[in-house]
């Protein structure tokens, strides 16, 4: 008996399309995890519905899980959302992981081919080995300050414990004759570990510097920043000035020795080097880098929650600016191979997908995270925002294996999954779907729409080569947001939308998730 019979001789709630509880249960103890039923099955409950294989839309896709989802069971499916980086991973979702084990296979191998090429081309530069054979595996660095009244600048960190496991902490020295105090990496016994994880030697304590040698005195960081703010980097600037407020420099790296073994260290005159090594190279580059979009060149947005946070702490005005010389050079150079490698539209996206890998394990916005379970750098959306730190890490490339790699031998996601996806105010959707299923924004949601140019800054020409037809920004101020008259009346228009754009008997599920009355009530009335 076909499954749609099957189900019609259930009882069903009144006035609710679709198998009673009881023909679910049936339906799930005959399908098992047989797909080809499961495909039948959504096929002939799409025609006894809506004449034909049911289509499913989602107008907020996001991530792309309800589109993945939908086309995964055998529905039509459309993903649609106003933020090209939304569109990306939906797109991804859909030809990537729903691509089949072919198309997997093949990104695992060209992947692997570029980071093998990158790798090759750091040897040759010798910007992250040593001259003891060592490849360096994390760098450490932190901001200084000179305050007023102080003759030496302060090197500034909430804790200067780099390991709780390793044991292994930063001291810091005078040196006479320098205004630059010096870095010493010290291996510690027990008790002192637990000094230093009650924040021993911390510069930077409840909004205030606090000198090094002298606790009772303490400045606070906003008098640093003083009543006009601070310079405003320009295009060009990779580094800080002289006269900036806040400088930078690298005080520790951790090496790893041929047999394995790691150890933590202070950089040498050589490591140095190699830093202006890195510099220099990333300069020949940088002009041509940002013109091919291998490295972001726009600016970025001023005056929004999120955006504002590096331009006011920090003076950095674009993109770019969150990340150091080595990091834009060896992120540049993956972006330049896998522009020139990939032979596959597929590729193409697995390698832009990887860069927004990298850029968020790896910028200035990283904070090192000293744990025992862990001693490596934390991503940058540790939560929704952009924090400028005063103490970060880098990743050499050596620890990308698993950064760049998006989908690996053991992620390998053997179905089919086919799905159109449009990068689209909801206002203007044309397409019909018969059930719309959206996860809207609402209220005090997180600001997608400016956290999603972090990524779009690196994706964003090579997109628009691969997706012509798509827009190249995030149109931020179409995004739905707030909770005022303007929130309510957008939503409105949206859901109006949706409404024309399916059958008289089509369906509409929200999933919506808030603790405030209020906006539920606002959800109710839209």
């Amino acid at each position: 008996m076909p499954y749609a019979e099957r189900i019609d001789k259930c009882e069903r709630p009144e006035n609710i399309p679709g198998p009673s509880p009881k023909a679910w249960e049936d339906i799930n103890s005959h399908l098992g995890t047989n797909a080809s039923n499961l495909f039948e099955l959504i096929n002939e409950l799409g025609s006894r519905l809506f004449g034909h294989r049911p289509r499913v839309g989602d107008a907020f896709c996001g991530g792309g899980s309800i589109p993945f989802e939908a086309a995964r069971i055998g529905c039509d499916a459309l993903g649609s959302d106003l933020n090209p980086v939304a569109g990306l991973l939906t797109w991804a979702g859909l030809n990537l992981l729903g691509g089949g084990r072919e198309v997997q296979e093949h990104i695992i191998s060209m992947q692997a081919k570029v980071l093998e090429a990158a790798n090759q081309q750091v040897k040759e530069w010798g910007i992250e080995s040593n001259e003891y054979g060592e490849r360096a595996d994390a760098y450490l660095y932190c901001v200084e300050v000179k305050p007023e009244g102080c003759d030496y600048f302060i090197p500034l960190a909430p804790s200067w414990l780099i390991g709780e496991k390793s044991k292994v902490v930063a001291r810091w020295h005078r040196a006479e004759g320098s205004d630059r105090l010096i870095p010493e990496i010290a291996y510690i016994d027990d008790q002192e570990l637990k000094l230093y994880k009650a924040k021993k030697g911390a510069t930077v304590m409840n909004g205030r510097i606090v000198d090094p040698f002298d606790t009772s005195r303490t400045w606070s960081l906003e008098s640093l920043r003083g009543p006009q703010g601070l310079r405003n980097w320009n295009k060009e600037d990779l580094l800080t000035r002289p006269e900036d407020v806040f400088q930078e420099r690298l005080y520790c790296i951790r090496w790893v020795k041929r047999n394995g073994e790691r150890r933590y260290a202070s950089p040498s005159p050589a490591d140095i080097s190699r830093e202006k090594k890195a510099l220099d190279l990333l300069r020949e580059r940088l002009q041509v880098w940002q013109e091919q979009g291998h490295i972001p060149s726009k600016p970025i947005p001023k005056d929004g929650d999120k955006t504002e946070e590096p331009i006011r702490t920090r003076g950095w005005t674009y993109w770019h600016h969150l990340f150091t010389p080595r990091q834009l050079l060896t992120h540049g150079l993956i972006a330049e191979l896998s522009s020139k490698m990939t032979d596959t539209r597929e590729s193409k996206i697995a390698c832009l997908l990887g860069i927004g890998r990298m850029a968020n394990w790896d910028s200035r916005l990283c904070v090192w995270d000293s744990s025992p379970a862990n001693e490596k750098g934390a991503l940058v959306f540790l939560n929704q925002a952009l924090n400028p730190l005063f103490a970060f890490c880098g990743r050499p490339l050596v620890k990308w294996d698993t950064t760049w790699p998006v989908i690996t031998p053991k992620t390998i996601v053997d179905c089919r999954a086919e799905g159109k996806v449009q990068v689209f105010d909801a206002r203007d959707l044309n397409e019909t779907c018969d059930i719309w299923l959206t996860d809207p924004p609402y209220a005090d949601a997180v600001n997608y729409h400016e956290l999603g140019d972090f990524f779009l800054s690196w994706q964003e020409k090579a997109m628009t080569q691969v997706f012509p037809e798509w827009a190249s920004d995030s149109r931020s101020q179409l995004a739905v947001r707030g909770d005022g008259d303007d929130f309510k009346r957008s939503m409105v228009e949206i859901y109006r939308n949706l409404a024309v754009h399916m059958p008289n008997n089509g369906m509409q599920m929200v999933q919506f998730t808030h603790q405030n009355p209020a906006v539920w009530a606002d959800l109710g009335m839209t």
